[in-house]
């Protein structure tokens, strides 16, 4: 296919994905949201919500727990990604299905917390459609499988997350490795093979447009993480180490200025300097994560409104996401007698 059909799907893709946005809560929704006093309240307003109606469904019978209502949200989001998937060019396709691996890495991390400690709560489903759990890289029945770090290491075995798994150093008591390793090893691992293939295998007609939107989330997660690190502190020997292995105007510069900065708010004027900064919020108190959230939310929703191509379907996503982690966090809060407003940022 030449690029001038690939171009009209994309742009077709774009539209599908504009058309699903526009199904999300509204702000009179958020607003009886933030003012729901229990998990029932909140279902009847996810009933009465074209993209929400569907997971509180699937919640009217059997006991409302955190692990079903995660799931039961993140069925709707693989849903409506599902959708797009199959109506994606096969080069569209290769882009996306980065979007499930990263499902895989969050199933590594919650096999290792596991065999760590057991849970009190029951084991998740797989939430992936079955269309995505026979792509190459994907083994997320036997993660949940895994008894033993042996298994665990023979789960993803052939995957992007084999060799950074391995090089981990383990406790000699637990055989396991440090979860907080082990997220940075793994995260490492997925960033630079998506860096890889934005640099090298993706060669779509909104390459840049897309290398962007990507660039740009990933500089959100190293500003989570660096204002994150100030506030527990960094020790020195770490430093030139903690950014991901694709990023964009938070470079390692940056990195080392916003460490050694006098205050947050210093740290942070530096972090608006850059092009990626800008997006972040005025005058913000909440967590490091919130601060990231408010500005990924900012820009995504401006490419979800501009060019249309598969950017689009990308912003579309990750606001989709963001939403569904809101509901999960406003979920816990109201189980446990809390106001789920300040868990909405």
């Amino acid at each position: 296919m030449n690029n001038s059909g690939r171009r009209a799907l994309d742009i077709a893709l774009a539209t599908a994905a504009r058309g699903m946005y526009s199904g999300l809560l509204t702000a009179e929704e958020k607003e009886r949201i933030a003012q729901a006093g229990s998990t029932q309240e909140l279902l009847s307003v996810l009933q009465r919500n074209e993209a929400w109606h569907d997971a509180a469904l699937m919640l009217q019978s059997g006991d409302l727990t955190d692990t079903r209502f995660s799931e039961a949200v993140s069925r709707c989001v693989y849903a409506d990604f599902e959708k797009l998937y199959r109506f994606a060019n096969d080069e569209s396709r290769e882009f996306l299905n980065f979007i499930t691996l990263d499902e895989e890495l969050q199933a590594v991390l919650k096999a290792l917390r596991r065999l760590a400690s057991p849970p009190a709560e029951e084991e998740g489903t797989d939430v992936l459609p079955p269309l995505f759990r026979n792509l190459p890289g994907h083994c997320l029945e036997k993660l949940r499988r895994a008894a033993s770090w042996e298994e665990l290491c023979a789960a993803v075995r052939g995957t992007i997350f084999e060799k950074p798994l391995l090089s981990l150093e383990r406790d000699e008591k637990t055989g396991l490795p440090a979860l907080s390793q082990a997220v940075t090893a793994l995260e490492a691992s997925y960033f630079s093979s998506l860096a890889d293939y934005m640099q090298t295998g993706y060669s779509g007609p909104d390459a840049r447009e897309l290398t962007n939107a990507v660039v740009f989330r990933a500089d959100m997660l190293n500003i989570a993480y660096l204002m994150r690190l100030r506030r527990f502190g960094a020790a020195a020997e770490s430093r030139g180490r903690l950014l991901l292995p694709l990023h964009g105007s938070v470079t390692a510069k940056i990195e080392r200025q916003v460490l050694e900065a006098g205050s947050d708010e210093e740290a942070l004027a530096l972090l608006r300097g850059t092009k990626s900064g800008r997006y972040l919020p005025k005058d913000f108190d909440g967590s490091a994560e919130a601060l990231a959230r408010a500005a990924q939310s900012a820009y995504f929703r401006r490419v979800l409104h501009g060019r249309p191509g598969l950017q689009v379907v990308y912003a579309f996503l990750t606001l989709r996401e963001f939403e569904a982690d809101m509901l999960r966090r406003v979920f816990v809060a109201l189980k446990y007698g809390l106001s789920p407003a300040p868990y909405m940022a």
